[in-house]
């Protein structure tokens, strides 16, 4: 899904195409901390360019943060290995580092003056207001990502040397004219017409048939009243959670848990933290913002005065030491509420910090988490051992034992299970059903099972003791069930023939579709101006309507059934497309995008072959404590 050089060449190349991807690297809400990833092992070395953990871990959290937009907050950093996010964003980077290595390799150069007219020229860097470069306002996102401003330099001029290599692949690429022409002129025709729905008051009534007529449509349709097989079985399980409800613990265990585990019932310190800004060279400016400070104005002001912040801006958050910028952190971390401190320089140029509220460090007792501490360690005596619990059952079950009196001996839960369907979640609380689901599908009537293992690690057994063959259930059973479908059918098919028969008239014998709604006393809809793909259909139109409209000749009619009924529609008017399709036509970009992600595409495999390309899975397995190895 989200795997494979050719989806990345696809990401980058557009990132890059439109001059946004530098701005890519800052726009995810990454962390300072993340700069200090990793050791000196590298993650892949390409040519003489490199990837470090740390850069890996940003692009992969930013990979994250673009997923949650699609599958909501809690698609986690597990989700994201298992769908093959992590050796997407591995092999992302190299692709990347294949095209600086190769711009290197040409002598591709960029200059200061060309890397700094991008960053003033990039709308996230500057003021809404005014629409000019803000600089408070670049280091504040730079700071706020954990970046110096040298770093993202050197970010940005890579980014653009890698562009050229890619502008120069896509400018000899151009969209054949007449494709575009035909692709346009098919695409953008609009087409509008009006229609009528009909309903029940326009057939006649439909009474209840005889047995006979619902026997043979209950013969005919028999799937509709098939009931499913179902099975009967007896399972006895072993999971960690119930064996540990069996495990008895002492308070000297409780207590060497609770010293092992000091640090999960430690709340570090937090401050509340508020800055003012300077740049590099304007160390005057941070003296006379101190000044002011000292001689009674209020912080806010000052910051939005002299250093003319945001007051958003000036607000950081709250910090604990670890995620304070190193810088700063022994400077936040000595002031007093409510203090603020001298200017003090960073890369970042120069801040005056304010600590606005202090959370203390709190630890808590062993009393107030000793029921945490106690489950866990039941949970772990269980985990030690449930692997013995199910030789036990195992060997039980060898001698001879019952399922039912060998899950007794060794304290299994033992469930009876009834009509259960194939897929069906068995319910009662039991895990990993769908699994033991598909275990009893997969053994005959009178089948036990070995003693089997989920994905989770909880152990069982299970016996099949009755199958139910699926079979077309008896007229009697569901003799409500087939007059209710018989008459949803035959409803369909009445006015699916009078809607025929109304087009008919239309197609035929010239009437008119005003005429034909006064006389079934219906109201007319207009389909609105709608293009194939059905944009602009009305809301109220059945969205079958919006394809009637394009196999019509102008003043035919057609019926149409769909999820919303069944309707008469005539086609009115017909709007063809202009001519003329300019570059930035969609129809022209998305042609020139899908020719350019080709050639890179090609050219990528390219430079695989020419350029080495190292790649050690031990520092990105080890980075995630995954066993994910990227290919």
């Amino acid at each position: 899904m989200l795997s494979g050089i050719r989806t990345f060449s696809k990401s980058i190349f557009a990132k890059i195409l439109f001059g946004i991807i530098a701005i890519s690297f800052v726009a995810w809400g990454l962390k300072a901390s993340m700069l200090s990833l990793g050791n000196s092992r590298e993650v892949a070395e390409v040519g003489s360019q490199s990837i470090s953990p740390a850069e890996l871990d940003r692009a992969f959290k930013r990979n994250i943060d673009k997923m949650r937009r699609v599958f909501g907050p809690s698609f986690d950093q597990q989700q994201a290995i298992q769908m093959g996010l992590l050796n997407n964003t591995v092999q992302g980077l190299i692709s990347q580092k294949l095209l600086e290595e190769n711009a290197s390799d040409m002598g591709i150069g960029i200059s200061d003056e060309k890397v700094r007219d991008n960053i003033f020229n990039n709308k996230s860097f500057k003021d809404e207001t005014t629409g000019q470069f803000d600089r408070q306002k670049f280091l504040q996102i730079l700071y706020q990502n954990g970046y110096s401003e040298p770093e993202f330099i050197e970010g940005m001029r890579s980014d653009l040397m890698s562009q050229q290599v890619v502008g120069s692949l896509g400018a000899a690429s151009t969209p054949p004219s007449p494709l575009v022409k035909a692709i346009a002129a098919y695409r953008n025709e609009d087409r509008s017409g009006r229609f009528i729905t009909l309903g029940d008051d326009d057939i006649a009534p439909i009474e209840t048939p005889s047995d006979d007529v619902l026997k043979k449509f209950h013969d005919d349709h028999g799937a509709q009243f098939t009931a499913p097989e179902t099975r009967n079985a007896t399972l006895a399980l072993l999971t960690v959670d119930h064996l540990a409800q069996t495990m008895d613990v002492t308070d000297d265990e409780v207590l060497d848990a609770y010293n092992q585990r000091i640090g999960e019932f430690q709340t570090p310190e937090k401050r509340a933290v508020e800055q003012i800004l300077f740049a590099p060279n304007a160390k005057e400016s941070a003296a006379e913002a101190y000044k002011a400070l000292q001689g009674g104005e209020d912080f806010m002001k000052v910051a939005t005065k002299q250093a003319n912040m945001k007051e958003s801006v000036v607000k950081l958050g709250e910090f604990t030491k670890d995620t304070m910028l190193p810088d700063l952190r022994d400077t936040v971390f000595n002031l007093p509420e409510g203090g603020y401190s001298e200017p003090v320089e960073t890369a970042l140029g120069w801040h005056i910090m304010r600590v606005t509220a202090i959370t203390p460090a709190h630890e808590q007792s062993l009393d107030e988490v000793r029921e945490q501490v106690e489950n866990g360690v039941k949970r772990q005596k269980a985990e030690d051992q449930i692997f013995d619990v199910a030789a036990q059952l195992d060997d039980e079950l060898g001698a001879g034992t019952s399922l039912k009196d060998a899950a007794a001996k060794v304290n299994a839960q033992l469930f009876t299970l009834t009509d259960i369907k194939k897929g069906q979640d068995l319910e009662q609380g039991i895990a990993d059903s769908k699994e033991i689901n598909s275990k009893i599908y997969e053994l005959n009537e009178g089948d036990e099972s070995f003693l089997e293992e989920t994905q989770s690690g909880n152990r069982y057994v299970v016996s099949v003791t009755k199958v139910t063959p699926s079979a077309v259930q008896p007229f009697e059973d569901v003799r409500d069930a087939v007059e209710t479908a018989w008459k949803a059918d035959e409803k369909q098919r009445l006015l699916g023939e009078k809607a025929d028969a109304l087009a008919a008239r239309i197609n035929d014998q010239g009437a008119k579709i005003d005429a034909i709604a006064a006389e079934l006393d219906n109201s007319i809809d207009d389909t609105g101006m709608t293009k194939r793909d059905g944009r602009g259909l009305s809301a109220d139109a059945n969205p079958a309507i919006a394809g009637a409209l394009f196999d019509l000749a102008k003043g035919k009619a057609k019926s149409v059934i769909g999820e919303n009924g069944v309707s008469v529609v005539v086609l009115d008017d017909i709007k063809a497309a202009g001519d003329t399709t300019g570059k930035d036509d969609p129809i022209v970009s998305e042609l020139q995008d899908s020719l350019d992600q080709d050639i890179v595409s090609q050219y990528l495999d390219y430079l695989r072959d020419d350029i080495s390309i190292s790649l050690n899975n031990d520092v990105v397995n080890g980075l995630y404590a995954q066993n994910a190895p990227a290919n």
